[in-house]
């Protein structure tokens, strides 16, 4: 007999979205696939049988793992057989799923949950379907660069083959997620008079099955009015470890100098509204206000403005972003996972998971939030590096313990592995979540969002 787990609050399957890209399989014993003989020698046996559809079906196979020490690996559409397992409770997975393909439930009595728990009794053959569906869909990352003077303060319109489109700020980004594979037109609109896009605007971008591609567009801007002024600028560092070799001013976006931590630079600029920015901080220093700055500056006039900086021991290791899992936009009914969080090494932080695609009776949608400020009883356990082998870069993963609430206001305990393995936009980084209780996991490489690891 076979049972698959039953899950409460986050009830839906485990998605195990390109798990190879992120990181790499745990090492153990690989029994041989065998035939069954027609007497078990001692214990059980596991058939683990896969199904795969749909498009762009990932072409190297899958591999099953039991109780995280044995694995084999069958093809698209194959089955593997663990003989001698005792009888009980086994924790079974599906893994090497492409990023682009998910374990799905496509007919009664069939589960989605991966991992899942499989019971097997002694002398007996016990099955495990897994049904992987395969969509040719991908992902648009549009970057907007934007430069010069008087910038355009509503930002623009990004549109996607003529009809989708979404905000983008003058130095932002938007994405555009479960488009189909090939090429898609792209176009930045709603661009003020005194500002121009760089280069085509209706770039043609490829969307490949299961990836993320870049879309940049650079826009310039000329000041509105005529004539020059001064800008003087003054930074101003308290606190203890200040930044020791300075900052860097950026005027407009292309006029970059440096300065010093307590110190002021006088500058001639076009008149009209100036962008500021300090860069360069120690991870211990932060800016108090905005950052960027607006300055503006009339023709012939003088104006200032200050950074003040504040410095104190060097921070704890830290991990933060806001990422999507699956395809689509995070609205209810969509087989979609969002979560934010901003954890740190000395076990502070916030983290919220919410799963669109689990609708609970109250009409919300499930989630998971651990807030030691608000919420005491929920709190981060330990925070660590995942160790040799779970990320496929060194020194880019993070694995971090915590208890959360449910919307329901159950508390549940979880773990979270997350790989850093590219910069902002790269399509490359990788996340997972796994709740004990029920055996809920959510695990893939972004569909949207970034991941930070400081």
């Amino acid at each position: 007999m076979v049972a698959a787990a039953k899950l409460g609050g986050w009830g839906l399957a485990f998605v195990a979205l390109g798990l190879a890209l992120g990181c790499s399989d745990p090492q153990g014993p690989k029994p041989a696939a065998s035939v069954l003989p027609d007497v078990l020698p001692m214990g059980g046996t596991l058939a683990a049988a896969t199904k795969t559809t749909g498009s762009d079906v990932d072409p190297n196979g899958y591999e099953v793992w039991v109780d995280d020490q044995w694995s084999q690996s069958p093809p698209d559409n194959g089955v593997v057989y663990f003989n001698g397992l005792s009888g009980g409770d086994h924790k079974v997975v599906l893994l090497m799923i492409a990023p682009n393909c998910l374990v799905t439930a496509t007919a009664p009595g069939l589960v989605a949950d991966n991992p899942r728990t499989v019971t097997i009794t002694e002398g007996t053959t016990g099955a495990t379907p897994y049904d992987v569906g395969c969509a040719s869909v991908g992902s648009l990352f549009i970057s907007t660069t934007t430069t010069g003077v008087d910038l355009d303060g509503d930002g623009y319109t990004v549109t996607v083959d003529g009809a989708a489109n979404q905000g983008a700020a003058a130095n932002g980004d938007v994405t555009f997620t479960g488009l189909a594979t090939g090429s898609h037109s792209v176009v930045v609109s709603n661009v003020a008079g005194n500002c121009t896009v760089s280069g085509d605007n209706g770039q043609v971008a490829t969307v490949t099955a299961g990836g993320m591609t870049d879309v940049a567009f650079s826009v310039s801007c000329t000041p509105i009015a005529s004539g020059t002024g001064s800008l003087t600028v003054t930074t101003t560092t308290t606190g203890s470890n200040p930044d020791p070799d300075g900052y860097t001013l950026t005027i407009d976006g292309t006029n970059s100098q440096a300065i010093g931590t307590n110190a002021a630079v006088a500058l001639t600029v076009p008149a009209g509204a100036n962008p500021v920015v300090l860069s360069g901080l120690a991870a211990n220093c932060k800016v108090s206000g905005a950052n960027p700055q607006t300055v503006t500056v009339t023709a012939g006039g003088t104006s200032t403005t200050t950074f003040a900086v504040t410095c104190g021991a060097p921070p704890p290791a830290e991990v933060s972003g806001h990422v999507q899992l699956g395809w689509g936009s995070a609205t209810p009914g969509n087989f979609v996972q969002v979560f934010d969080f901003d954890v740190r090494a000395d076990l502070t932080g916030r983290f919220t998971g919410t799963d669109y695609g689990d609708i609970h009776p109250s009409g919300l949608p499930a989630s998971v939030t651990t807030d030691p400020v608000n919420d005491p009883q929920t709190y981060f356990i330990a925070y660590r590096d995942p160790g040799p082998g779970k990320c496929r870069q060194p020194g880019t993963g993070v694995e971090f313990d915590a208890v959360g609430r449910g919307d329901e206001g159950d508390l549940r305990t979880y773990t979270v592995q997350i790989c850093d393995l590219g910069p902002k936009g790269s399509g490359v980084d990788f996340f997972s979540l796994y709740i004990r209780l029920g055996g809920y996991g959510r695990s893939g490489v972004l569909t949207a969002g970034d991941i930070a690891k400081r």
